[in-house]
């Protein structure tokens, strides 16, 4: 059975959480090991994220690729714009 919305929403935010300072530290080397083709790989991250964080199970593949796209852009530093 599937979590509620209002379940799904905690358990990203809670997840978030986890990966907050783990893609501060990494920037995008975080995310390399996931990427297949061009794109993140929620099996190969469930397998990583899974025994260190059971309640991940839970998600759903679109939850897990919406929560690691939401940190990348939250956490990864992005060069400055540059001006004109």
């Amino acid at each position: 059975m599937s979590p509620t919305p209002p379940a799904t929403a905690r358990l990203r935010a809670q997840l978030l959480e986890f990966l907050k300072f783990r893609v501060l530290a990494s920037q995008e080397g975080f995310f390399e090991a996931w990427i297949r083709d061009g794109e993140l790989d929620t099996g190969a991250f469930r397998g990583w994220l899974t025994p260190l964080w059971p309640a991940a199970a839970d998600l759903d593949a679109a939850a897990l690729l919406q929560t690691l796209e939401q940190a990348r852009l939250l956490y990864v530093d992005t060069p400055p714009a540059r001006r004109s």
